[in-house]
């Protein structure tokens, strides 16, 4: 049923809705073939789908055996298949009409190497069944090539030995793209590593063009897995077999390495060690894994020195890093919410006479066609180095001396991670912008401590540090004016316009009836909404219910941490956010010392607000009053002519 749903392209629950609702009619479901399972003869699906014309695939009818158990039965023998498949791409043609010899002859020109053991192929070929099998289903493929690609692509399906390493298919494009754009740089020779590494260089390979296919860094050695052979006679069958061969030490080459379901972080930063210790100064490397290993803080203080110390440029690992990013979320395909990250390895020009790594906060950034050759220039350009820096418009993206950034605990920066001022330049600053209002009820002083990063992660700030109230959903039916005996309600539109505030209510004893559990705000919470950018204020009067989408934060009192959030920059952090996905957010704490201070100012900011907003809304009522009375005639207005004094 899977594989009929697969073909049609429609889900499973579809082609069973067919075969219940078809019964009885002039074209019914073929009957399955066993009463045990659930089997169908491919020949008369590929008659029932020509004649009703069922799914999404026009082709269907023609694929039906690439979805049939013969074409299992080749994942089963894959080490033959895969060869013969190889040799039938190379011939041109169809297998079980030519002679074992004519078949060496026609490979003949071609450096096979352990890609096909030329002692065997006869042996192979006179297994009639697996070439007649071969022959039909290269044909419903279009060619051995076609068929082969197939064959290498089910090794991602759910029940495939390359499942832990897929990706969605936007995922694949966004690595295929900035992939592209490191081959277009440079003409590197493109070595995988391991599963993930294969993977996306078997998608590349189908994906370009004969022409500009790059050599491959793969060789065949003993004990190698048949799954590992099969992708190198898929790359062959592309690039040709002289492109598939061993390491050139005179070639620059591009190592590929991904790996998403990481056990031990230990062993992962091992085998990565291992890669970037192979790299020269014109070669370069792409890693792509979890979030949590590569970017987010590790607890681990072991695992995070060893990131670390991976990190550094070495005499013996002089390729630093020049790129490290947050990607997009919805990459893994089976990995539920997995978060991915990468980071790209490499000597660039020089520029500005300092060692530098752009970062790129990606985690929310969409999965267009667009943003995904952005992010690919952005790589290009941060592995290209010297004015490319300059002149190349990146996306979402920061560059900063190496060192400033590996000195973080993690490798994640936000619009509050820039470069701090001295405590000199910001008095300065502030006496600039001050008129009077904060030197009446501060005093203020410069520490001369250097700056450090006052940010923690969403989790860790919801770890004591706050508590997150839920929105109650509530439908525009129930919600009015405020009248007697009735609640106030923030909802969206009251978060981005707080000046709205007070518009809406709901009756307390609705309220009651459709939502008994809902939770007031207090004085202080800070109510945020995260749906179509995020946007936040902080409720200084509390007893307000909070619509759905709608949440609040409330800050916790703990005197013994010697750094709090703050309503106001908690506020303002929140609102600062570029993406909607919480687990990005980043906040700044304050010294608990501070908080009185801040509250005082946060105090007088407010009232000179209201001020400020009381003078223009009577500017509004003037401007109005004014243009009412002229508009109605009851009114003349000339303008006066200011009188010269003697």
């Amino acid at each position: 049923m899977q594989s009929i749903a697969d073909l049609t392209q429609v889900r499973r629950e579809v082609v069973s809705v067919w075969r219940s609702r078809s019964t009885g009619s002039e074209h019914p479901f073929p009957p399955r073939l066993s009463a045990d399972e659930l089997l169908f003869d491919a020949g008369e699906i590929a008659a029932w789908l020509d004649v009703t014309g069922r799914g999404n695939n026009p082709e269907a009818p023609l694929e039906v055996l690439l979805h049939s158990s013969q074409f299992e039965q080749l994942r089963e023998d894959l080490d033959a298949a895969s060869t013969l498949l190889l040799v039938h791409d190379l011939v041109g043609g169809p297998l079980a009409t030519l002679t074992a010899g004519e078949v060496l002859a026609g490979t003949a020109a071609y450096e096979l190497g352990a890609l096909v053991a030329r002692e065997h192929l006869a042996e192979l070929l006179e297994r009639t069944a697996l070439v007649r099998a071969i022959d039909e289903l290269a044909e419903a493929a279009f060619s051995g090539r076609g068929l082969l690609d197939r064959l290498i692509t089910s090794f991602a399906r759910p029940d495939g030995p390359w499942a832990g390493e897929a990706l969605t298919p936007a995922g694949t494009s966004v690595i295929l793209e900035v992939l592209r754009g490191l081959l277009d740089q440079a003409a590197f020779r493109l070595d995988p590593q391991g599963r993930g590494g294969l993977l996306l260089t078997t998608a590349l390979s189908a994906l370009l063009s004969d022409e500009l296919q790059p050599a491959f860094g793969l060789d065949s050695q003993e004990g190698q897995d048949t799954v590992t052979r099969a992708a190198m006679r898929m790359l062959a069958a592309h690039a040709g077999p002289d492109a598939v061969g061993p390491v050139d030490d005179g070639t620059p080459h591009l190592a590929l390495f991904q790996h998403q379901d990481v056990q031990d972080p230990h062993a992962f930063f091992e085998q990565l060690e291992s890669v970037l210790l192979d790299l020269g100064p014109r070669d370069a490397a792409v890693v792509i894994g979890p979030c949590e290993l590569l970017v987010d803080g590790i607890g681990d203080e072991q695992v995070r020195a060893t990131r670390h110390r991976l990190l550094l440029p070495t005499p013996q690992s002089p390729a630093p890093l020049r790129y490290v990013a947050r990607l997009p979320k919805g990459l893994s395909r089976f990995g539920g919410r997995r978060r991915l990250a990468m980071w790209v390895f490499g000597t660039a020009a020089p520029h500005a006479g300092t060692d530098w790594t752009v970062y790129g906060e990606h985690a929310d950034t969409p999965l267009d066609a667009s943003s995904r050759a952005a992010i690919a220039a952005d790589v290009t350009a941060a592995l290209t180095g010297g004015t490319a820096l300059t002149a190349h418009a990146f996306l979402r993206s920061t560059r900063l001396a190496t060192p400033a950034l590996l000195r973080r605990r993690d490798l994640v920066l936000t619009p509050f991670s820039r470069p701090q001022r001295s405590g000199g330049e910001s008095l300065a600053r502030l006496w600039e912008l001050d008129d009077g209002l904060l030197g009446q009820s501060l005093t203020l002083g410069a520490t001369g401590e250097d700056g450090t990063d006052p940010t923690l992660a969403w989790a860790d700030a919801l770890d004591g540090f706050a508590r997150e109230i839920r929105g109650t959903r509530l439908t525009s039916d129930v919600i009015g004016a405020p009248a007697a005996g009735s609640v106030g309600v923030i909802g969206p539109q009251e978060v981005r316009e707080p000046q709205r505030l007070g518009e809406r209510a709901i009756d307390r004893l609705v309220l009651e009836k459709v939502a008994a559990r809902s939770t007031f705000t207090a004085p202080g919470d800070v109510v945020f909404t995260a749906e179509g950018g995020a946007a936040a204020f902080v409720d200084t009067t509390g007893g307000h219910v909070l619509q759905a989408p709608v949440r609040a934060l409330r800050c916790l009192p703990e005197p013994r941490r010697e750094r709090v959030l703050h309503p106001q920059a908690l506020a303002a952090d929140i609102a600062g956010q570029k993406g909607r996905d919480r687990r990005t957010w980043r906040l700044r704490t304050i010294p608990a010392e501070a908080v009185p201070a801040l509250d005082a100012a946060a105090l007088r900011l407010q009232e000179r607000r209201a001020q400020l907003r009381r003078q223009l809304s009577t500017l509004d009522h003037l401007e109005d009053e004014l243009i009412q009375a002229v508009a109605a005639g009851t009114l003349a207005a000339t303008v006066t002519t200011p009188t010269k004094e003697n």
